[in-house]
């Protein structure tokens, strides 16, 4: 037992299961049953806090907190853990998916640009480069990226599945990984065939100068369209960041983040809100006296809408 005990204020659970079991085995007790059942809750509690699987920790942490004749370091350890993968999952649900769903529809619907702003917004969270938010800001990098992309008329993969409206989910950054790695080894392979076969290359540019020519007759019709759209765009762009700006200043999207922490933090649900809205909020508060995130109130709510 006192070896199994050791090994639990160690946080070396699978090793202190292993000693509360030796023990059970020599001399069966409810305390050392006990023991080890809560370090196997949280032996699997921190295997699945490595998958970034909050919510089933949440659960075998639950199960360490509350156990029955449980050793007390343990109980402590449990508790204490308990809080922190807590406040992880709230922001996730709260304050990271919200915006997640938010830049996702933005890509769906061909808005690129809204769906960098809202990914720069997960990017400005305060908390958003501690350990347990590494799967979060690895798909959320990877979804801006994309979407950046596309708004400069890049050529690009387009990976994203707007299907998937978590952020700490297994999406598109993983797969892209492994697309990438496999991309690498092709343009590896393509080159040492480039080296080997140049006469067979010099072929193919002459090819290649052809269909180029005919290529740029086809896109001049294209051109002329994609100009049109881009000063239609370029005039909605002015428009919208005009709707963006209290007394002269451009909202930023840290600022809007901030507010939805404020009002999440009221009981305010700003998952349908879109950042426009968030704004118009602000001025509506604004107007009651109130000019500064923390001095927004529910009343400030129950006003503007």
């Amino acid at each position: 037992m006192s070896q199994g005990k050791d090994a639990a204020s160690s946080q070396k659970y699978e090793a202190a299961e292993e000693k509360f079991e030796d023990a059970h085995d020599v001399k069966a007790t409810s305390e050392s049953k006990a023991y080890a059942d809560q370090a196997g809750a949280m032996k699997d509690a921190q295997e699945e806090i490595r998958e970034y699987e909050f919510k089933d920790a949440l659960g075998e942490l639950d199960k360490a907190a509350n156990k029955t004749n449980g050793y007390s370091v343990m109980t402590k350890q449990a508790t204490k853990l308990y809080k922190t993968i807590n406040k992880v999952q709230d922001h996730i649900t709260h304050d990271i998916n919200p915006l997640y769903k938010q830049a996702k529809l933005s890509y769906r619907d061909g808005n690129y640009q809204a769906t960098v702003e809202s990914c720069d917004q997960i990017l400005d969270l305060s908390y958003i480069n501690g350990k347990y938010y590494k799967k979060v800001k690895k798909n959320v990098k990877h979804l801006r990226k994309v979407a950046n992309a596309k708004l400069n008329g890049e050529d690009v993969n387009d990976d994203i599945n707007t299907e998937n409206l978590d952020a700490n989910d297994d999406d598109e950054a993983t797969t892209s990984h492994k697309s990438t790695s496999s991309k690498s080894n092709s343009s590896n392979n393509s080159n040492t065939n480039t080296s080997s076969n140049s006469s067979q290359n010099n072929s193919n540019t002459a090819n290649t100068q052809n269909n180029s020519a005919a290529s740029k007759q086809s896109s001049h019709t294209t051109t002329s369209n994609s100009n049109a759209n881009n000063s239609s765009n370029t005039n909605s762009s002015s428009n919208s960041n005009s709707g963006m700006m209290i007394d002269g200043q451009t909202v930023t999207g840290r600022v809007i983040a901030q507010t939805r922490n404020q009002l999440s933090s009221l009981g305010v649900d700003t998952s349908s809100w879109s950042d426009q809205k968030v704004v118009n909020f602000m001025r509506s508060a604004a107007n009651n006296g109130h000019t500064t995130i923390d001095s927004y109130t529910k009343q400030d709510v129950e006003n503007f809408q």
